[in-house]
């Protein structure tokens, strides 16, 4: 995932929710150009403060999008490498990205598959997560209008939840924020890619509350103007990921809240 063009730029600090910087519950995306085809899990379970990992399960429909087995090579895998740990204090995702032009449902539909074919979704694993952003210059989301932007994701997000019977996580903020968008589109909580000084909000805040966000993506590529967070991680391939930080609000976070806001 990248963060909305031109948050690096953004000085506002419109944030004060507390990190949870002493003892912080992090955790890596990855997608298949990352780290290539077998990313080192076990380096990632044994590094102090990680407590889990969301991966790139699907794009647009079936039959468009094709990750040659990564999905579902390091799906099962993630779990394996947690083992005690894994479904408490470590935890696995599988996100989806959204392409605007092309049927919501559809979508939905082909995401379920793939973890279906994986191994299944479990009941300890992070709720279903879709990935709504304009993507680079070259990506035609960045010619949908907010209502097709809000049309499929309402869509993807009504199959998810018809099929799976869990809410849904929306991760995104440029996007909103740019077709000024005020509709959560059926999601129950939010995953905020901000690589700035304080967590900016700005497209999410409203319709959302700041206790709705439950992750901060605060480093992407090993980039992060937030110096009190880890950005890089040794011996995890090229050290180079997007890493998030669980925040509770105002409160300090734990493993409680973590699990409350994406698990349960």
């Amino acid at each position: 995932m990248s963060a909305p063009q031109g948050d690096v730029l953004e000085g506002a600090a419109d944030s004060s929710a507390d990190t949870g910087m002493t003892d912080p519950y992090l955790l890596v995306d990855l997608y298949p150009e990352d780290q290539g085809p077998r990313p080192p899990w076990d380096v990632l379970v044994n590094t102090p403060h990680f407590v889990g990992a969301i991966i790139k399960a699907s794009q647009g429909v079936s039959g468009w999008y094709n990750d040659k087995g990564w999905f579902k090579t390091n799906w099962p895998a993630l779990r394996d490498a947690g083992g005690d740990r894994s479904g408490k204090t470590w935890l696995r995702g599988a996100y989806h990205f959204l392409n605007f032009w092309q049927s919501g449902a559809d979508q939905a539909d082909f995401y379920l598959s793939c973890l279906d074919g994986a191994g299944g979704l479990m009941p300890d694993d992070i709720i279903p997560i879709v990935d709504v952003e304009q993507g680079n210059e070259r990506n035609q989301n960045r010619r949908a209008t907010s209502q097709q932007v809000i049309d499929c994701t309402t869509a993807w997000v009504e199959r998810v939840k018809q099929s799976t019977g869990r809410r849904v996580c929306l991760y995104g903020r440029g996007a909103m924020r740019d077709l000024s968008i005020t509709s959560k589109m059926g999601c129950d909580t939010v995953w905020n890619p901000a690589y700035t000084q304080t967590m900016v909000t700005h497209g999410l805040i409203p319709p959302w509350t700041l206790d709705e966000i439950a992750l901060w993506q605060y480093c992407g590529d090993g980039t992060a103007a937030f110096d009190k967070l880890p950005k890089f991680i040794s011996g995890f391939g090229t050290g180079k990921v997007d890493i998030s930080v669980h925040i509770d609000g105002s409160q300090k976070p734990t493993l409680d809240s973590l699990n409350r806001a994406l698990v349960a």
